[in-house]
């Protein structure tokens, strides 16, 4: 039968260095997120936020996206910079307003953060579970 009182902290303290390994799971979220918002852009009526989300990159944790990068999409053979469009792909026209009104939530790369993201969630539980495995594992339960 285990002690409780050294198990249980063997536990914790097991528990706790396992949490903090959080680099493997802030590229896995960031994946994430930028799959999800790649299939939100791919369902937006115009072409922009599929050309911005093509250029959209998964880096050390962070969704980013370079400024000068080119991307490319229907009438654009040359490539625009994703700088040029990035804004407008994602909360529309700041200035014109025949292009439709500013979405301050977003329209398809903050909703795939903040919104409904069940592949985001798994990455979520499925670290908490290995966290809370290797606890257990190390108090002998």
């Amino acid at each position: 039968m285990p002690d409780l009182i050294p198990d249980g902290v063997r536990a914790l303290t097991t528990l706790r260095r396992e949490l903090e390994k959080v680099e493997p799971l802030r590229q896995t979220a960031a994946r994430r997120v930028l799959e999800q918002a790649r299939r939100n852009a791919g369902r937006r009526p115009t072409p922009q936020a599929r050309m911005a989300a093509s250029g959209m990159m998964a880096r050390r944790g962070t969704v980013i996206g370079f400024g000068s990068r080119r991307v490319f999409g229907t009438g654009s053979p040359e490539g625009v910079k994703l700088g040029f469009i990035s804004y407008g792909a994602e909360f529309g026209s700041s200035s014109t307003r025949q292009f439709g009104p500013r979405n301050e939530g977003g329209y398809w790369l903050h909703p795939a953060a903040e919104g409904d993201n069940p592949q985001l969630d798994k990455a979520h539980e499925d670290y908490a579970d290995k966290a809370i495995d290797a606890a257990i594992r190390s108090a002998g339960f």
